[in-house]
């Protein structure tokens, strides 16, 4: 009996060891692959993870960042009125130097360092600290490229080998609870590292100032600080599952609520900043509108259906060219749901430029599959009748027909509609979101050109529940559902 237990823990023995070298000859094979890859991880039988070995295994690979900016002031600062710049407009400006600290972790042996393009935009001189004691400046650093949609920067330290470096985790398989470390510089305290869980994934819609537009966060309570920006938030694996980037804070410091870009979209702008030093993305050519319960219902939509309502359609784009139009539903874009406008943009960015994408949409209550071509998104690095008033308070607002005037004073970009001039304060438009200085160029299916178009809707549609209205606010089409009752 004793033989045969002890013949079956051989077998046993040999069938674990061979797992385990499996796992780690395709962890090899992916860490010297020219490509950053991500490394898959099962999390759902994961232990209380041994945070000592984890700190050990990833504080090597973690990086002190410091940068230099000029920033240009006047020589009379704190005088410095309209007056005083006028009147001594031939003095030469001031240099005023900033240094700003941030993180950066590495992920190749070659050298490779990411970072938050904040850390270190408009730098004139970096400096690059390793654990070890090592330190790069100027130009023993190449800036290899930046996407400011998305906030990552990627560093190369030249003429280095062996350096340690940190894997990317798939960001897509990391659940809410999931235990994470982030590693960083907070407040210049190099080497520290805190812990927590995922508290939250997809956050989006942050008002971070100059931070990324594309949105896609993981929340964290692990301690972020200023000075951890830049640095890896890793799971228990110790492979990479986020850019540490931003908190919400009243005070400036952690209340544990911290937010790091997905590492299934740093990888992707890391492979293109490393292969091409630019970010390429695709485009689309329309302005996506959320859809409330109110437009789920008029476009025919469940209450529990997804999409994105195509508010505006530009000219002579890949949207325009595929047969979009405005007041279509986006449901499915490449064979993926459509859930939300920050997801969809995301989507779009991600494609491949000249990519052929099958899109779903509902137009009239019904299905149409719809094929574009993706273009590619290029950076911006940047007759009129006599004014007439209607002042019978219907909806509680007052319009005007587009004039020079309010053209101007309103930033008007339309030759036709009627330009909202007045609400009450019990208007059903305020509810809805609109404003003073807002153009209404369609109600229901109905085009209004002028204020005899408007007054000619309302004796149409006066018994009316809920109407759709279409209003420009600069460049922008809006969709809104007013209830009127």
């Amino acid at each position: 009996m004793k033989r045969v237990l002890l013949i079956l823990f051989t077998i046993v023995s040999v069938f674990m060891l061979g797992i385990v070298f499996a796992k780690i000859v395709d962890r090899v094979e992916a860490q010297t692959s020219g490509e950053v890859k991500i490394i898959s991880a099962d999390y759902s039988n994961s232990a209380y993870p041994n945070f000592r070995e984890l700190a050990k295994k990833v504080s090597p690979a973690v990086v002190h960042i410091s940068s230099e900016t000029v920033v240009k002031v006047s020589p009379f600062f704190p005088f410095d009125d309209p007056f005083f710049r006028e009147f001594f407009k031939d003095f030469p400006q001031l240099e005023n130097r900033n240094t700003s600290l941030g993180t950066g972790f590495l992920i190749t042996s070659d050298g490779y360092i990411v970072t938050n393009n904040h850390v270190i935009r408009n730098a004139k001189n970096i400096t690059v600290k390793l654990i070890d004691g090592r330190v790069f400046k100027d130009k023993e650093i190449e800036i290899v490229g930046k996407d400011e949609r998305t906030d990552i920067a990627l560093l190369k330290l030249k003429n280095v080998k062996n350096t340690p470096y940190l894997n990317f985790g798939d960001s897509d398989s990391i659940q809410v609870g999931d235990w994470v470390m982030a590693a960083g510089n907070p407040f210049g305290f190099d080497g520290t590292i805190t812990v927590g869980v995922i508290s939250a994934k997809n956050r989006s819609n942050i008002n971070l100032g100059e931070g990324p537009v594309y949105q896609d966060f993981i929340q964290t309570d692990a301690s972020i600080n200023p000075g951890n920006s830049g640095g890896p938030l890793v799971d228990i694996y110790g492979n990479v599952i986020g850019v540490n980037t931003a908190i919400a804070s009243p005070s400036g410091g952690n209340v544990g609520i911290g937010f790091a870009i997905p590492s299934n979209l740093v990888v992707m702008i890391v492979n293109q900043l490393k292969d091409k030093g630019v970010v390429s993305r695709g485009y689309l050519g329309i302005y996506p509108q959320e859809l409330t319960s109110e437009l789920k219902k008029k476009f025919g939509l469940k209450e529990d259906q997804t999409g994105i309502l195509v508010s505006q359609v530009e000219d002579n784009s890949p949207a325009s060219k595929s047969g979009l139009k405005e007041g279509d539903v986006i449901v499915e874009y490449d064979g993926k749901v459509v859930e939300n406008v920050n997801k969809f943009r995301i989507l779009v960015a991600q494609t491949k430029v000249g990519k052929d994408v099958k899109i779903v949409i509902i137009r009239d209550k019904k299905r149409i599959n719809l094929n574009v071509k993706i273009g590619e998104l290029v950076e911006n690095i940047s007759s009129t009748e006599e004014n007439k008033d209607l002042k019978d308070n219907w909806l509680g607002i007052e319009v005007e027909n587009i004039t020079p005037e309010n053209k101007q004073k309103f930033d008007i970009k339309v030759k036709n509609g009627v330009v909202i001039t007045s609400i009450d304060q019990t208007s059903p438009v305020i509810e809805a979101g609109l404003q003073i200085g807002d153009v209404i160029t369609k109600i229901e299916n109905i085009l209004i050109d002028n204020v005899n178009d408007f007054k000619n809707v309302q004796n149409k549609f006066k018994n009316n529940q809920d109407l759709l209205f279409t209003v420009k606010r600069g460049n922008i089409n809006i969709w809104v559902v007013i209830k009127i009752k």
